[in-house]
């Protein structure tokens, strides 16, 4: 009997070390999107409390603001908690995430997702990402259950151990699955602070911004979802528990100006019967007022590059001071060390923007 134990055990102690090997080579790299595992570390070694406005959204705010340059500009610290893809569940996840290290004054979010009914079978990889990415293990366990409780396809199981779900990966692997993963990049530039200040060659087919990308005359409104707009509500109920003010913010992504403009009344009735205060820079005047150029501050049709992320983030400090009081930090020395050295690396870097 004793001798079956002993293989028993030495049978399990192999099974799991053979699993442990197997799903760190066959799960995807979702930490390289965004480089949210490294963003999520890095904030929580934040001074405590220092942290003036948070960004909550989608790729749109992910690209289009910089806190850096909102701090040269008008002194608030903040950090961009933004990223690609679309789902109101993460993004109210996310938020539970950093209000665990700090306490902003302002949470600035996209509101994005109103009209989004995605379950997480649909948009796998922003939920996927948030999931592998969560430093917090509590955490990640309730976003999980959630996962599975809202929608009835999925299994606990392939989400809480994802060689269940990729273990058909063999023929994709490259040199890059064999590294180790979920690890804080060393090169990560301390002056990111969490955005994504893309700089690549634009790859958009719009030549100019006219007036006429707005025109929806005619066209027939869509219906929110109740689905997003639940977890929306939640982001509201979370901020005002907490005492901090929420700020509806929208980026221009002139690709999605039509659509935008079909859906911004319903959006509107939406903010205000929930109290919350907006800036809308996703209208013909505010690029105007805004001196965007489709080819020399966009990335794409849909998101600006470093040059328009300078220039809408700019705006947007002094819009945002406008609504809420914010505190100037630029010559507290107690902010030298985590902003004004980054300031000073940033502008030697990119001395023109």
């Amino acid at each position: 009997m004793k001798k079956y134990m002993i293989r028993a055990v030495v049978f399990v102690l192999l099974f799991c070390l053979c699993f442990t090997a197997a799903q760190s080579v066959l799960h995807y790299r979702w930490s390289e999107e965004d480089d949210l595992y490294t963003k999520n570390v890095l904030y929580s070694q934040i001074s405590p409390d220092s942290i003036d406005v948070l960004a909550i959204g989608t790729s749109e705010l992910y690209d289009g603001f910089t806190p850096i340059i909102a701090y040269e500009d008008a002194g608030f610290t903040s950090f961009n908690f933004a990223m690609a893809y679309r789902s109101a569940l993460t993004a109210y996840y996310q938020l539970k995430y950093a209000l665990e290290y700090q306490t902003p004054k302002v949470v600035i979010c996209d509101f994005s997702c109103l009209f989004d009914d995605m379950l997480p079978s649909e948009a796998e990889p922003v939920h996927r990402k948030v999931v592998e990415c969560m430093p917090d293990k509590q955490l990640k366990e309730q976003l999980i259950r959630e996962i599975c409780a809202v929608d009835k396809s999925q299994s606990y199981l392939y989400w809480k151990f994802p060689l269940l779900r990729y273990h058909s990966r063999w023929n994709e692997l490259s040199d890059v699955d064999f590294s180790r993963d979920l690890r804080t990049k060393a090169d990560y530039p301390s002056y990111r602070k969490g955005s994504g200040m893309a700089a690549p060659e634009r790859t958009g087919e719009l030549t100019a911004i006219t007036p006429g990308l707005w025109n929806c005359a005619g066209a027939e409104p869509e219906p929110m979802s109740q689905y997003s707009i639940h977890y929306y509500d939640l982001i509201i109920e979370l901020c005002r528990e907490k005492g901090i003010r929420l700020v509806a913010t929208f980026m221009p992504s002139i690709s999605h100006a039509f659509r935008f403009a079909l859906r911004w009344d319903a959006t509107k009735e939406y903010l205000d019967s929930r109290g919350i205060p907006y800036l809308n820079y996703c209208t013909y005047e505010q690029v105007q007022r805004m001196g965007l150029d489709i080819q020399e501050h966009y990335c794409d049709d849909s998101h600006l590059n470093l040059a328009g992320s300078a220039i809408l983030t700019r705006t947007l400090a002094q819009d945002l001071k406008r609504i809420v009081e914010l505190p100037d930090h630029r010559n507290d020395s107690r902010y030298d060390g985590e902003w004004a050295a980054p300031l000073a690396q940033f502008r030697e870097k990119y001395p023109d923007v």
